[in-house]
């Protein structure tokens, strides 16, 4: 077993003591949820809290445009009272096996790593929704066997029966012989608890050439025992790199470290792990364009191509600029944008009858990211290997953006979904300043389709047209008119209405787990598509994914 993430199993698994509270000291309800304004009666969650609100609270002093609402505010930001709603809860929307990172958890000895991943969410009498936010509790796993192997971790991710429920695989998860057995989940466990929250999102008609913008804040904590509260804690191999700009001797320092031949065959292997004094405590990834944006580069900002060299033998740094390719790619911003659903790789399942905010027109029709589709293959062979070898290779591909546009369309024009509106970005290590250069348009394909421009939300452009039933790379599904559904949202109406009153069906490119959509954009659920298949759209058109209408 690799990844949970079945409504009914972690329901299961929270109402059995896997729910957000116990990390908090604080109990839950029966339905193993607790209300974000009992949270706040915990330290150790106010020590997670007080840092964001800081961050966002920054954020609005810098940036007068910057707050929270749709009518006054044109860069909508995170509303921090969220935090500490009674109707604000967080629910644990994925259990991941990670057990191909015993590399980093050599130093306690422990066979990898358990994550528990938590989504903020909210009920009110108006509407019901998930917001962009996770909360990651990152678990050391069990030590190893006295022969040095993790055979008896890997199965304990076996499932003593081949066909279970779905809620009895939730109550085995945190039973005596499961993986989040009362003993596993104990604070003494806690590698470390990181958060990403969709910070501010600039809509299109702000920044049309980019068909919006949005950041997203990234952060970490660590278990104080003594304390029982959680400390602020620097980012896994992320720079600092505002501090190193400035400090020449410590950025020599950082470069000879990583110059090392051990670290450099770490590095090839995405097993490295850089010194505290070098790192971060918040790092902001931008959305869209991925890695084409400086900001999600911080490395790139630090260092030049021509201070590296090429690896011989290597397998990802055959060019200096393959290796700072690699380090942004262990970098967090750098990895939250690659190949990833808007700054996010686990945003849960939506199961009508079954998730506890399912709303038709909100609703997600594949969990995770296409990045995160990848790696389930990556690990489950490390897993098996780890049942008969004692030291698996821990070797990591880069997450490469993806683009899977239609092999077969006619030369110069685009199918159903594909990109018709080309630009090249010119990046700033302000994201702010970021330009998009407008380049030749593609033609799409067919008599009746049209290109859904950049300026309206769509990056890149989208071929779309009329629903057309026998397009099999099509699916009818619904576009919202922006202006009209911004408008309604902006008025305080509920989240259906303005859906149902302010959009148009259009022909959207058909996508599922196997079938990724390009970046930039989401695999949503359309009426008549079967479970985990949908339509791509941009994510931001999903209520869900954006921070602005809820409050």
């Amino acid at each position: 077993m690799l990844l949970v993430t079945s409504p009914a199993a972690l329901q299961a698994a929270e109402k059995s003591g896997a729910g957000f509270a116990r990390w908090f000291g604080e109990t839950p309800g029966a339905d193993g949820i607790a209300t974000n304004q009992a949270l706040m009666r915990s330290p150790a969650w106010r020590a997670v809290t007080e840092p964001i609100g800081a961050s966002l609270a920054g954020i609005q002093r810098r940036d007068k445009q910057a707050g929270v609402g749709i009518a006054k505010y044109p860069h909508r930001l995170f509303d921090a009272r969220w935090l500490a709603s009674p109707d604000a809860y967080f629910e644990l929307v994925g259990v991941a096996n990670r057990m191909d990172r015993r590399p980093f958890q050599e130093k306690d000895g422990a066979c990898g790593e358990t994550r528990l991943v938590y989504r903020l969410a909210y009920r009110t009498p108006a509407m019901q929704s998930r917001l962009p936010m996770t909360v990651n509790v990152e678990l050391r796993g069990d030590a190893p066997d006295a022969n040095g192997s993790c055979a008896e971790a890997a199965k304990r991710w076996q499932p003593p029966q081949a066909s279970m429920s779905d809620e009895a695989t939730g109550r085995w998860l945190v039973s005596t012989d499961g993986p989040l057995a009362p003993q596993r989940l104990a604070p003494a466990r806690i590698s470390q608890v990181t958060t990403n929250l969709q910070s501010v999102r600039w809509p299109s008609a702000v920044r049309p050439d980019l068909g919006g913008h949005a950041e997203y804040m990234l952060r970490a904590f660590r278990w104080n025992a003594s304390a029982k509260s959680f400390d602020v804690g620097p980012l896994e191999n992320t720079p600092d790199f505002a501090k190193l700009k400035a400090d020449a001797p410590l950025r020599k320092e950082l470069q000879q470290w990583l110059q090392q031949p051990a670290n450099l065959r770490a590095l090839d292997e995405a097993t490295l792990q850089i010194p505290e004094k070098f790192l971060a405590t918040e790092s902001i990834s931008v959305a869209p364009r991925g890695l084409e944006r400086l900001a999600n580069q911080p490395f790139a900002q630090v260092f030049a191509p021509g201070e590296w060299k090429a690896v011989e033998n290597s397998r990802t740094l055959a060019s200096p600029q393959a290796v700072l390719r690699r380090l942004d790619d262990l970098s967090c911003a750098g990895c939250h944008q690659s190949r990833a659903v808007a700054g996010f790789h686990l945003l849960g399942v939506d199961r009508r009858g079954a998730s506890r905010t399912f709303t038709t027109g909100n609703a997600l029709a594949v969990p995770h990211s296409p990045h995160v589709q990848d790696e389930l293959a990556r690990r489950a062979i490390y897993v098996r290997a780890a049942l008969s070898t004692p030291r698996p290779d821990p070797f990591r591909p880069l997450a490469e953006p993806g683009e899977p546009d239609e092999p077969n369309a006619a030369p110069g024009k685009a199918t159903v979904g594909a990109r018709c509106e080309p630009t090249r970005i010119t990046p700033s290590a302000n994201p702010w300043l970021d330009r998009a250069q407008k380049r030749p348009r593609i033609a799409c394909e067919g008599a009746a389709s049209v290109c859904e421009t950049t300026s309206v939300g769509f990056p890149g452009g989208m071929c779309s047209g009329p629903c057309d039933p026998a397009d099999k790379n099509g699916t009818c599904g619904g576009i919202a008119i922006l202006s009209d559904f911004n408008s309604c949202l902006a008025a305080k109406k509920p989240f259906g209405e303005c859906l149902a009153r302010h959009t148009r069906p259009g022909n959207l490119r058909s996508c599922s787990a196997g079938q990724a959509c390009r970046d930039d954009y989401i695999c949503a659920q359309a009426d008549g598509q079967p479970e985990g298949h949908g339509a791509c759209i941009p994510p931001y058109f999903l209520f869900q994914m954006r921070v602005d209408g809820h409050s």
